[in-house]
């Protein structure tokens, strides 16, 4: 007796079988041809696929002011590669043809500085800080105020650094350097008496001038880095530098500007507020 479904499931079930033994012979033949070496299976990408050609070289580094404040935002050139730096102060450039290379820096605020270096294969790692770092363009003044712990107690420490750089071609007479804490009290007066400017124009090697007011006296091209004396149970907050400058014809006029700086005290474990 003809039955239609009996057909239907037979043929369903044939199909099935013949692609079942297809598959089993794929396989069986795949993994005989890979044995004798007739495919080779793709491998994975490897640290040397990474690296720049033989002819080529990375060039890799943080852009930083004389101080070694990190810059974001600069604009760094290498022959015709133009590349912006992070909030770290960081760029990177590949393919950079190897010998001898002049990186050109450009940032909102300071000059122009060339950087000359010798690219060789790999990673190379230009220094631009300190003597290579980027100047300001104008009198400038920077100011860190950091803590060595978390825990308010008799351990915990406020420490203070004041960057004070001069790119002019004339000298800045400094008349106040003074710093307060969130509550608005003193707790550094760096011109507060003779003893005082004695001890700073003797530590960091500067003139002094008396009239009409006493003054240091930082040069033309001049960096000064105050480091101030550790201060125990800091209030938490903000802590205000206060400077008031002027140029040396000014200053005898009695003509002073005033710079005012506000900077949170935050934990700093390696002392080094230039560390990002």
């Amino acid at each position: 007796m003809y039955d239609p479904r009996f057909w239907q499931r037979f043929r369903i079930i044939a199909w099935l079988t013949i692609a079942l033994t297809l598959g089993i012979a794929y396989l069986a033949l795949s993994g005989y041809t890979v044995g004798l070496g007739l495919i080779v299976p793709s491998s994975s990408p490897t640290a040397s696929g990474l690296l720049p050609p033989p002819d080529r070289g990375t060039v890799e580094g943080v852009v930083c002011d004389v101080f070694g404040n990190v810059i974001p935002g600069a604009k760094v050139e290498i022959l015709d590669a133009v590349v912006t730096t992070d909030y770290e102060g960081r760029f990177r450039v590949d393919n950079v043809p190897l010998g001898p290379v002049q990186l050109l820096i450009k940032a909102e605020g300071f000059q122009d500085s060339t950087v000359q270096i010798s690219v060789e294969p790999g990673v190379n790692y230009p220094q631009i800080v300190s003597d290579t770092g980027l100047w300001p363009t104008d009198f400038s003044v920077r100011f860190h105020a950091f803590t060595n712990s978390l825990e308010t107690d008799d351990t915990q420490l406020l420490f203070g650094l004041v960057e004070i750089a001069n790119p002019r071609k004339e000298a800045v007479l400094l008349s106040q350097i003074e710093v307060r804490d969130p509550n608005w009290e003193v707790v550094y007066d760096l011109l507060e008496s003779e003893a005082v400017i004695n001890h700073i124009s003797q530590t960091y090697d500067l003139q002094v001038v008396t009239e009409p007011v006493p003054a240091y006296l930082i040069p033309p091209q001049g960096i000064v880095v105050l480091e101030l004396d550790a201060l125990p149970q800091p209030t938490k907050g903000k802590y205000h530098l206060w400077l008031v400058y002027a140029a040396a014809d000014e200053h005898r006029l009695g003509r002073f500007q005033v710079i005012h700086i506000a900077d949170e005290m935050e934990f700093d474990p390696n002392l080094d507020p230039h560390i990002p």
